[in-house]
């Protein structure tokens, strides 16, 4: 009777093991690995509304945040599963101090690809989405 209600263990395994999967892909720089992790209608969003839409815009996204900021590492420090969902704490290590702040990420899926992942960080500070929002008014 539960194990119609509840997720299995097994699929909060993999959505664990995704969660870790795409942040070390990230920090490799494989553009490729990470855009297998995502759903064809991934979405990331930040506490203020930015938005990102899509795996392509997503990727180049981080590619210029990364670019912007030198070389930094994504940093998980706590991956709790929660129900269908995935609540990641962490930071970016880096030389400067404009992003190394603590900062929470909600990851969910469609089956094991993660489709949305909604980002919060203290005090109004950057974020992807923020980041992505800024360069396409720039761009305009």
């Amino acid at each position: 009777m539960f194990s119609a209600i509840l997720p299995s263990t097994r699929e909060r395994r993999r959505h664990m093991r995704a969660v870790t999967a795409i942040g070390d892909a990230i920090n490799r720089r494989d553009w490729n690995a990470a855009k297998g992790m995502l759903s064809p209608d991934f979405s990331m969003a930040d506490q203020s509304g930015n938005e990102v839409i899509g795996p392509d815009e997503f990727l180049n996204s981080v590619r210029e945040f990364y670019d912007v900021l030198g070389d930094p590492k994504l940093v998980f420090d706590s991956i709790d599963p929660n129900r269908e969902e995935v609540l990641v704490r962490g930071h970016l290590e880096d030389t400067t101090s404009n992003v190394r702040s603590a900062t929470m990420w909600r990851f969910l899926f469609d089956g094991p690809l993660i489709s949305r992942i909604e980002v919060t960080r203290a005090n109004n500070e950057m974020t992807l989405p923020r980041f992505a929002a800024a360069r396409r008014a720039t761009a305009d």
